[in-house]
């Protein structure tokens, strides 16, 4: 802000004689007109000041407009290379999930194979198992009847050896 002057004495009245001369007098005569220059040249101090300031301002605004893009810049392909990043991972995961359930799969295929192959076998052995079961009663009956005639007889022949 313009700094104000005091202001001026009130004027003294101008005498005839020149030694009587008033020097502030005079210099306060034309201080009216300093005063508008000291008001124009604050104005236009001012203005420059606030034009200053505002170019100021203004670079202050597209440095930072500058900075905040180039980091929203950044910041966008960060995120896209981490998206990038994430889908390849996933893609990769998705691969090798179905690899190992295709793997899963097989193993499972091949025990159910070796299940019914299991069954079909254990069938055939319990078939077996029926016929030799039935086989080996007949020959234990058979076998039973021989060692009870083997006894018979041999009772009789000691019965008969006995009477003799």
């Amino acid at each position: 802000m313009a700094q104000r002057r005091p202001q001026a004495k009130p004027r003294k009245a101008e005498s005839a004689a020149p030694e009587d001369f008033d020097f502030l007098a005079s210099q306060q005569s034309t201080g009216s007109d300093d005063h508008a220059l000291q008001l124009a040249v604050a104005q236009q101090l001012m203005a420059s000041k606030e034009k200053k300031r505002k170019e100021l301002e203004k670079k202050f605004f597209q440095a930072a407009k500058l900075k905040l893009s180039k980091e929203l810049c950044t910041a966008h392909e960060d995120v896209n290379n981490t998206i990038q990043t994430t889908e390849q991972i996933y893609a990769k995961f998705i691969l090798d999930y179905a690899a190992s359930e295709d793997s899963i799969r097989a193993l499972w295929m091949e025990i159910k194979r070796e299940e019914e192959t299991l069954i079909e076998i254990s069938e055939k052995q319990r078939a077996l198992n029926g016929t030799m079961r039935i086989t080996t009663e007949k020959a234990q009956i058979v076998g039973m009847a021989q060692v009870k005639e083997a006894c018979h007889d041999t009772r009789r022949i000691m019965e008969g050896l006995i009477s003799n």
